[in-house]
């Protein structure tokens, strides 16, 4: 109890509350070092209840395989329709006494302006979410934060609502089990294996928990805070209610099961009382959504004396009774009252869009059209009821029957793989969805009149156009990689296909003249050639996106948009704004065509070089403007070597940041070459001087007469080295750029043996150097008399400052409590010389006396880091092949 509350609180804490303060994380809630820290707990506890519900279904199979489908029949004539009824009447008491768990967390926390009818509504639908879809967090809790909002309820107070409610439940089930217990101790031996009177002490173990429990809060109330509000734990009144309204859930659930089975147990309704509790328990603590399996597997081992066939078609009719029906109800209810908050305020209905459905829109949806998917699929495997084939007959053709069997089986299992696509908001898997639902539905009709498939069908599908909406993302639909969890959902329902229609058609002897027959009343033929299809579209699909690697679509920008830019990267103060000439770019202007964004696409990375080229008061704005269009397209936004000046805006947007390393900056106007400051400069130039080496700078007009000399001096200098040429943050050799500036060049004899192209900055701000080669041989100093003749020519051009570029991974921090990121940077710095001069580098740029400036990464955090790193250094690498084709000379 403590854990859940406290991790309720410290979520509050952390901002995850609007409007809630923060407040710091004790000592003692720290994250640990050490192999803990190192643990997924969440994929842990996936990987559990993936095992759990592993070997229930195993278990599962090893009971129900024997069972032929002549004794399913059998079974379901022997269903006395009047006690399904009469369980339908058991299923509502059992919604109506959930309504007890909010009412009591509702009370208990002071809330009493919310009226009862409301908190039955809420309560009923929440429930139905939570029991059949899981993820109560998303369901359940995402209904009471929509309803109970709406009624003044502040979201601290709505979470702790949601916190007590599952104590509660807790609280009730947990005694229930153990009334159970004490009253039918040795009814579970067959299940636990355990002797009477050791199940009798776990009962009394429980018990005596909840009593102490209750002693405690009944002689010392606690209270723990949420945010601002101080929310009392259940004392003793709370705690017996919770334990009347568990006592009636379940009895009132148990009794719905009870009235479907054809034989009840032997033993009577409270020996099948104690096992309904201990399954439900078991089923919970599974986290399997609806304790699907585990709930089964528990009530099948606890009574061995039922038929196998009769609790077969007990547990599913019970699973339609108690889950399918009353979900069907919600859902119908909960658009009900979207419908009637749309007609009382349309302004509140589209914040309430984009508050509350974007965030759970999307994941219904994918859920909804992958159930739809598995339902078409099952219906393929299953055969059709005989009196619909015998309408059939007279009205639909027997090639239409055939040719919608397979195509519904094909619709449903690619509803199951863009299913996926829906989560990522993406319009085609929104679009394809829709039309392979509407033709489910027909299918669905042609091949055997089932109405409820169509139905089900044509709901989905109107839900997919209603929120169309919701789903604009551009990008590709296999331009994500699927988790692990969807994958394996779609070999699940797949098997699980193959699986049923093997057990329906048990009894009829494979031959291979099944393949041709065709026939109305022919399930089992039609059944292996849909299994087959499927095959086929399956390994279709998967080679497809073998010879298809997820990248999105990238388009430099044309020769007449870069013209377009000039004017802007003239006006810009910003040197590195000319990287927009390079060619390899696309560009985000701003919303006054003032200023760009300049990105190029990596994988799923777009990746923007800098901050955005614009007036200083759009730049906030142009980063929001680049993080949405990166939204629309399904990709990760990420910003490259950005200063300090806008990281406010940056941190606004929800971006990270990493320290990319550090920028040298010489200020001009403390430079000089007099005096005892600028003698090693000095004589650093007369050495250079003395082995025959001159500068000039060479004005841009003049170039096109040494551009061969230039491209002979930079073809040396690539095959010296060793590199193929790298662009996006630096400049490449091009012909057409290189040509569009002045260059610095270092002669020795006549002949050019080093150049650097120029980058000026508006108003005189900044003065820099961007590509610079030279050749192996040249003479000694070369580089040294090229930066100091730079240097001395911006300073007379009257510049504030000489970009003298970054020292990578310098100026990181090195403390042992620095980010993971940091220390790493730290040691390829210090360690890393065999693959790049990173101290050396800094070292020589030092010796100009420059100020350094640090440079960040931005980017949405967690663990994308790693792959965002690979991204933009694949995309410098092949940035100069993207790059716009040359102009002919």
């Amino acid at each position: 109890m403590a854990e859940v509350v406290g991790s309720l609180d410290r979520a509050v804490a952390r901002d995850d509350v609007p409007n809630a303060p923060a407040a710091p994380i004790p000592a003692a809630e720290r994250p640990k070092s050490g192999l803990l820290q190192r643990i997924d707990w969440s994929k842990a506890g996936l990987l559990v209840g993936l095992a759990i519900f592993t070997i229930a279904a195993a278990a599962l199979y090893q009971i129900f395989s024997g069972i032929t489908w002549s004794e399913v029949n059998n079974a379901v004539s022997r269903i006395a329709w009047g006690q399904v009824a009469l369980a339908f009447l058991a299923t509502a008491l059992s919604y109506g006494a959930l309504i007890g768990y909010d009412l009591l967390a509702l009370r208990h926390v002071g809330a009493r302006q919310v009226p009862l009818p409301v908190i039955a509504f809420t309560s009923f639908i929440s429930h139905a979410f939570t029991y059949t879809l899981g993820f109560g967090v998303l369901t359940g809790g995402a209904v009471r934060w929509r309803i109970y909002q709406a009624h003044g309820l502040k979201p601290a107070l709505i979470l702790a609502v949601g916190a007590l409610t599952t104590l509660t439940f807790w609280l009730g089930i947990a005694t229930v089990a153990a009334i159970c217990l004490l009253f039918q101790p040795s009814v579970l031996a067959p299940l636990d294996g355990l002797a009477p009177g050791l199940n009798l002490a776990i009962g009394l173990a429980v018990l005596g928990g909840v009593a102490l429990w209750v002693i405690v809060s009944a002689v010392r109330p606690r209270t723990i805070s949420v945010g601002e509000h101080a929310m009392p734990l259940p004392g003793p009144g709370a705690t017996l209610g919770a334990i009347l309204v568990g006592l009636l859930d379940t009895v009132a659930a148990a009794g719905a099961l009870w009235l479907i089975m054809p034989a009840g147990p032997d033993a009577g309704f409270m020996s099948f009382l104690a096992v309904f509790a201990v399954a439900t328990v078991l089923g919970v603590i599974s986290h399997v959504p609806g304790g699907v399996g585990v709930f089964e597997t528990t009530l099948i081992l606890a009574q061995p004396q039922i038929p196998a066939a009769d609790m077969l078609v007990s547990l599913i009719l019970f699973r339609l009774v108690y889950y399918v029906v009353p979900f069907a109800i919600a859902c119908l209810m909960f658009g009900g009252y979207e419908i009637r908050q749309r007609q009382h305020s349309v302004g509140r209905i589209a914040r309430t869009v984009q508050a509350i459905a974007r965030p759970i829109i999307p994941r219904a949806a994918s859920i909804a059209v992958f159930i739809g998917g598995v339902i078409l699929l099952f219906s393929s495997a299953t055969p059709e009821e005989h009196y619909r084939i015998a309408i059939l007959r007279g009205v639909i053709p027997l090639p239409f029957v055939e040719v919608s069997q397979l195509a519904g089986s094909i619709s449903g299992l690619v509803l199951l793989v863009i299913s996926y696509g829906l989560v990522r908001r993406m319009a085609n898997a929104q679009r394809i969805a829709v039309l392979l639902l509407v033709a489910g539905a027909v299918f669905a009709l042609f091949k055997g009149l089932d109405i409820e498939e169509a139905i089900i069908c044509s709901i989905v599908a109107g839900l997919l156009v209603l929120y169309k909406d919701e789903f604009y993302r551009q990008a590709d639909l296999f331009s994500v990689r699927p988790s692990f969890e969807w994958i394996l959902a779609c070999i699940v329902a797949i098997g699980a296909t193959v699986w049923l229609g093997f057990f329906a058609y048990s009894n009829v002897d494979y031959q291979h003249k099944l393949w041709w027959d065709f026939a109305y009343n022919a399930d089992a033929p039609r059944f292996l050639r849909a299994t087959l299809a499927m095959a086929v579209v399956a390994i279709g699909i998967a080679a497809y996106i073998l010879m298809h690697p997820s990248r999105a679509a990238f388009d430099p920008a044309t020769p007449e948009e870069l013209e377009t830019l000039v004017p802007l990267i003239e006006a810009s103060t910003r040197s590195d704004a000319h990287l927009a000439l390079l060619g390899d770019k696309r560009f985000l202007l701003s919303a006054s065509g003032k200023g760009f964004t300049m990105y190029g696409v990596q994988g799923r990375s777009w990746i923007a070089m800098g901050d955005p080229v614009a007036p200083e008061d759009e730049v906030d704005a142009m980063v929001w403007r680049f993080k949405e269009l990166v939204d629309r397209n399904g990709g990760t936004p990420v910003f490259y070597q950005v200063t300090t000046g806008h990281l406010p805006a940056y941190l606004d947007a929800g971006f990270s940041l990493a320290k990319l390393g550090e920028e040298a900056w010489v200020d001009l106007n403390k430079f000089t070459l007099e005096g005892s400051e600028g003698r090693r400069l000095r004589q650093a130039r007369s050495k250079a001087e003395r082995s025959g080496a001159s500068f000039e700078i060479v004005p841009a007009a003049g170039v096109d007469a040494i551009l061969d000399e230039l491209q002979a001096v930079s073809d040396a200098w690539l095959d010296q080295k060793g590199n193929k040429e790298k662009g996006f943050s630096l400049g490449f050799w091009s012909r057409d750029y290189i040509r569009r500036y002045d260059q610095a060049v270092i002669r020795q004899d006549g002949r050019i043996v080093a150049f650097a192209n120029i980058w000026r900055g508006a108003d005189k701000q900044e003065y820099t150097v961007d590509l610079m080669r030279y050749l192996p041989e040249g003479p000694a100093g070369m580089m040294d008399l090229l930066f100091i003749g730079l240097l001395a020519q911006a300073k007379s051009e009257g510049f504030a400052w000489f970009n003298l570029g970054m020292a990578p991974l310098s100026g990181l921090p090195r403390h042992h409590l620095a980010s993971l990121w940091s220390r790493v940077g730290s040691f390829v710095y210090k360690r890393g010389d065999r693959f790049y001069n990173f101290e050396g580098l800094r070292a020589y740029k030092d010796k100009f006396k420059p100020d350094w400036r640090p440079k960040y990464l931005a980017f949405p955090g967690g663990l994308a880091l790693p792959q965002i790193l690979m991204d933009v250094t694949g995309l410098i690498a092949s940035s100069p092949r993207r790059a716009l084709p040359e102009e002919a000379s």
